[in-house]
């Protein structure tokens, strides 16, 4: 009885409430004009009158509404991709890659952030949290994308994001995204067609696209050891291709057939263009259609080796023999067998002819009125052609070098129905189009009248696969990790994996596909991996200890301070309590005392007294292709302080921006992780990144930059001049021309002011000094020793000439958080001004029935060495 009261009070409240909302009349000192409201409204109520209408007439329709609301998430996520797979999520081992959501915040609009939980690095006493800026607006779908980079794919197959506020104690929202482990080896290669891309799917049966090695029945084993997979764009007027440059590391090759450049955005325009210069492959599908005319005036038309002439010409199957019998179907081996006894041999007649990795030609049929439509192309200067065939007056495609990479333009559609059905197509892929190497094979077995094709079980890796390449990663030996046991990501306090598992191998070799366990896939070389412990960063590594002063004591130095303090506390101290003193009972008061002196007095020796209470040394690396007017800037820095900080490392002028910490080598099992944060968006930076009191703590960051000019090698009649346009001085510049790899030759130019040009004949060169002077901060003399010896010893790497050099102070555009007291560097410069154009098909790299003289390549380029000794002959006669 006693709560009535109370529930009529309450009803006598609520009424007076709604009549307020309802009839409630302005306030004191306002005046409204009823009139006038009548008028604009139309004597219609307002969108909150009638809510307050509805809550007083109908509250049951009230709740129902508020119910139906409630029955939605506060967040959706809809999907999870991976740039560039549409479907499957497939993510390499230490490289970064796009990561994107489809989300959306149905109560209010949110602002926070998108994270990763914590991942640990490999070897380090680290872990990274990836994260971005989260804005979203109610009821409204959108996208998120972050770059992120995995040491490893945990066994669950999965990385946990969240949404979370600013100063939260719990995350909104928390999502698993979906992981499929690429191993290192294999490639992507996108196809951009507007067309259906079903076709291509056939290509993945090729032999160019899989070892022959394997039985064609063990799908699972074969899976995982293939060279290359095909990505077909669900939507091909939106294809998935990253935007951020430095996320094109897993993909080798672009087949475009016929998609609008436009279609592409500018982010994505300029990432393609990137990846071209340091080593992508785009192969241009020709063909009956507007296949070429799409590129006029548009971003990719400066750099296309040939124009279209519009006289194309219709082949029969006379006409194509020259085709067919130069890409005999190469021999397979029969679904179910084992790969080193096949029951189909090859006759010595086919093997004389053919070799032995291949069966006799097989003929070009086009159907009963539909001839081969082949595409008329005039070369642009500088561009190779390769013909249709021995003797046909066709060509089959013209291709040009872009830096590093290549773009290729065929003159025929690869996928028309006669070249699909014909057994030589898997052939002509993989030289013409992938441009990969021919794999090995033993010494052949004669039983009877043929021959046995003995295939080795070996692979090949990244580097015969891809001529994608990063100085700051891929130059110098590389240390692959042995598999630990647990594949998932490792947890607090787990033994890192260093040096003492790790075993070198050359940057390519043929591995054992045995190495596989089904699970895990083969341990074989990939190409642009972030691994610190590569040859760039250990050099830079040790150069920034050694400018830093800061030296580990020896293990005799601790060696002696442990005996000294056994010595100490144990004989010497007992002796004095018991016979100076004679007070046992006192060694125990002696001992803390001890043991705080010998503490100040190991610290006071082991001091180093920097002058700073906090300093920065950086060595950074610029590589630059050709007149491309960007550069891949590599940082590799330090920073110490007198007492525990934490920095923020901010890139505010670049979102092309990426950073890590770097390894030091010297983790402790079981020591405690720390935790920093890579925050992509909308400024780039690396945060809580914490620096122990008196010691050293390392980062590595890369990002792609733009010049205000380039560095080219431009002919002043007979001689060739070098112009400085990149905006930087060159000090101690050197010209190496690769085009002998066994004697490269090396020419020592000295400084080269911004702007300026330099002679790179000259009459007498000056001598190179054993050391560089004038730098401030860490030494580069090693570093640049390191680029002018070093040999890529490829087919595409044939001809290079190499200008190396560097520029006093590190490269503008990070900013410190608190700021450092000093900051000091150098910045080593390398420039590839050019290199031979793309390797033949019918070399022996990629044709083993090739003879093995050079003019065999069907190409003959001048080399550089050879036209400089003959210039300076005749300046000599002169």
């Amino acid at each position: 009885m006693a709560k009535r009261p109370l529930r009529v009070v309450q009803h006598l409240f609520s009424a007076l409430v709604a009549w307020v909302l309802v009839c409630g009349g302005p306030a004191r000192g306002q005046t409204v004009d009823v009139g006038a409201e009548l008028t604009e409204s139309e004597g219609k109520l307002s969108t909150a009158d009638e809510a307050r209408l509805q809550l007083l007439s109908d509250p049951d329709a009230v709740k129902k509404g508020t119910g139906k609301d409630r029955s939605r998430p506060p967040f959706e996520i809809y999907r999870s991709q991976i740039a560039p797979n549409d479907v499957i999520p497939w993510l390499k081992p230490n490289q970064w890659c796009s990561l994107s959501l489809d989300l959306q915040a149905n109560d209010d609009d949110y602002e926070g952030s998108l994270q990763s939980l914590p991942v640990p690095l490999v070897g380090m006493p680290h872990e990274m949290i990836y994260a971005r800026e989260a804005r979203l607006v109610k009821a409204q779908r959108s996208r998120l994308g972050m770059p992120i980079l995995l040491p490893r794919i945990p066994k669950e197959k999965e990385l946990l994001v969240e949404l979370v506020r600013p100063n939260a104690i719990r995350a909104d929202q928390l999502y698993s995204v979906p992981l499929y482990s690429l191993p290192a080896h294999q490639m992507l290669v996108m196809v951009l067609t507007k067309e259906s891309n079903a076709a291509y799917a056939a290509w993945s049966k090729y032999s160019a696209m899989i070892p022959a090695t394997f039985d064609r029945g063990d799908g699972r084993i074969l899976d995982q050891m293939r060279y290359y997979r095909l990505l077909l764009p669900l939507e091909p007027d939106k294809p998935l291709l990253p935007s951020h440059p430095l996320t094109w590391t897993a993909i080798s090759h672009i087949f475009w057939e016929g998609m609008e450049p436009d279609v592409l955005s500018a982010s994505q325009q300029t990432a393609l263009l990137d990846w071209l210069h340091w080593g992508g492959q785009l192969i241009v599908i020709g063909g009956a259609g507007p296949t070429y005319s799409i590129f006029r005036e548009s971003f990719l038309e400066p750099y296309l080796p040939a124009d279209p002439t519009g006289e194309s010409r219709l082949l029969v199957e006379a006409d194509l023999k020259p085709l067919s019998d130069s890409y005999p179907p190469p021999f397979r081996l029969p679904t179910g067998e084992e790969p080193t006894r096949p029951a189909r041999s090859i006759t010595p007649q086919i093997y004389e002819q053919f070799g032995l990795g291949y069966t006799a030609p097989e003929p070009i049929k086009p159907a009963a009125g539909r001839p081969l439509y082949v595409a008329g192309l005039r070369p642009r200067e500088g561009a190779v052609t390769i013909p249709l065939g021995e003797g046909s007056p066709d060509l089959l495609a013209v291709e040009s070098r872009v830096g590093r990479g290549r773009i290729t333009m065929l003159t025929v559609n690869p996928t028309d129905p006669a070249l699909a059905a014909w057994g030589g197509m898997d052939t002509l892929v993989r030289r013409v189009v992938f441009r990969r190497p021919e794999e090995m094979m033993v010494p052949m077995a004669k039983s009877g009248e043929s021959f046995d094709p003995q295939y080795q079980d070996m692979a090949m890796g990244g580097p015969d696969l891809s001529w994608y390449r990063i100085a700051a990663r891929d130059v110098g030996p590389r240390v692959y990790r042995a598999p630990s046991e647990s594949r998932g990501l490792p947890r607090r306090g787990s033994p890192p994996v260093g040096a003492a598992l790790a075993r070198q191998q050359p940057a390519s070799m043929s591995v054992d596909f045995a190495t596989t366990d089904g699970n895990e896939g083969p341990n074989l070389p990939g190409v642009a991996e972030w691994v610190d412990s590569t040859h760039v960063p250990l050099i830079c590594r040790t150069l920034l200890e050694r400018a830093s002063g800061i030296t580990v004591p020896s293990s005799q130095f601790v060696l002696k301070v442990l005996l000294a303090y056994v010595l100490a506390v144990a004989p010497l101290n007992w002796l004095l309590c018991r016979y100076v003193l004679r007070r046992r009972e006192a060694a125990w008061i002696i001992v803390p005392l001890l043991a705080f002196g010998f503490a100040v007095g190991v610290e006071r020796i082991a001091a180093y007294d920097m002058g700073y209470d906090s300093a920065c040394d950086e060595l950074d690396l610029l590589e630059i292709q050709g007149t491309f007017p960007r550069g891949h800037l590599s940082r590799f820095a330090s920073i110490y302080t007198t007492g525990r900080g934490q920095y923020t490392i901010k890139f505010p002028n670049n979102p092309t921006a990426l950073a890590l910490p770097l390894d030091i080598g010297r983790s402790i099992a079981g020591e405690d992780l720390t935790t920093s944060v890579w925050r992509s968006y909308p400024v780039p930076a690396l945060e809580e990144f914490t620096v122990q009191p008196r010691s050293l703590s390392m980062f590595r960051s890369e990002e792609m930059v733009s010049l205000p000019g380039s560095i080219t090698v431009e002919a002043d009649g007979p001689r060739r001049v070098l112009r400085n346009d990149g905006g930087l001085e060159l000090r101690d510049a050197t010209l190496v021309d690769f085009s002998d790899p066994a004697e490269p030759l090396e020419t020592y130019l000295g400084t080269i002011a911004a702007g300026a040009t330099v002679d790179l004949d000259p009459a007498e060169a000056p001598p190179a000094p054993d050391h560089i002077a004038g730098f401030d901060g860490p030494d580069p003399t090693e570093l640049l020793t390191k680029f002018l010896e070093y040999v890529e010893k490829r087919p595409e790497a044939v001809g290079e000439l190499r200008l190396v050099a560097w520029s006093p102070g590190p490269a503008p555009g990070p900013s410190f958080e608190p700021v450092l007291d000093r900051h000091r560097g150098a910045t080593v410069v390398v420039v590839h001004l050019r290199y031979n154009p793309p390797p033949s098909p019918a070399s022996r790299h990629y044709n083993s029935m090739a003879p093995k003289t050079a003019e065999a390549a069907g190409r003959s380029p001048i080399p550089a060495k050879a036209a400089a000794r003959r210039g300076r002959e005749e300046m000599g006669a002169s």
